[in-house]
């Protein structure tokens, strides 16, 4: 498929290949933080069960890391679905995204390993709230650039998606908000930006299919 003649040298293919592969290389981090049973660890620990409940912390930390990074993946993407072509501002936007992106496994497991300094929650959370103002920047480029969003995108799409831009730096505020006060656990709180995601598509499509049937008489 030929690239429209207004494409720079970097190709919205080449852009998108590349972050899938920043976001396997983010996984394959994270999957580092999980700790295999070894023998050793069988002569330390009395049973299995003792070393399970030693590995709870890391795993659920490796759960709820691992669905933030594929809440992202989803909204970048879904942001990069409605641009047409790449231009000089996105593609630096998105390039210093994902390197955010890469540190999230990082700064999640440093919440574990050192859970009595809030240092490493706020890090993680000022980390979320840097990667959501920079998905918000690059949604407020593409959606005011006629030139580069994708033909077809309705008000009503432009609107729901500019309203779900919101919600990860607001989270993250509310999670640096939280980490100062010692609290564990706080990088849960990504679970509520999960549930606003779908429940503002729910909205947008059921207000979308209740315009096109129009008023019942």
């Amino acid at each position: 498929m030929d690239r429209p003649r207004s494409e720079g040298p970097v190709t919205k293919v080449n852009v998108g290949r590349l972050t899938n592969a920043i976001f396997v290389f983010t996984l394959l981090l994270l999957f580092r933080n999980v700790k295999i049973p070894l023998f050793v660890d069988a002569g330390v620990n009395a049973t299995a069960n003792d070393f399970g409940l030693m590995q709870l912390p890391d795993i659920f930390s490796f759960l709820n890391a691992f669905l933030v990074i594929a809440m992202l993946w989803i909204v970048l993407f879904h942001i990069f679905n409605h641009l047409q072509k790449i231009d000089r501002i996105y593609l630096y936007l998105h390039l210093v995204t994902l390197m955010m992106i890469i540190f999230i496994p990082i700064s999640s497991h440093f919440s574990v390993i050192f859970p009595e300094k809030s240092v490493f929650p706020v890090l993680f959370n000022l980390n979320m709230l840097i990667i959501g103002v920079l998905l918000f920047l690059e949604w407020w480029h593409i959606s005011h650039k006629p030139e580069i969003l994708s033909p077809g995108t309705s008000s009503r799409q432009m609107h729901c998606i500019s309203l779900k831009m919101l919600y990860i730096p607001l989270t993250a505020i509310l999670g640096v908000v939280l980490s100062t006060f010692d609290l564990p656990y706080t990088q849960n709180v990504y679970f509520v930006t999960m549930l606003a995601f779908a429940l503002t598509s729910l909205y947008s499509r059921s207000r979308e299919k209740f315009e096109r049937k129009g008023p019942v008489s």
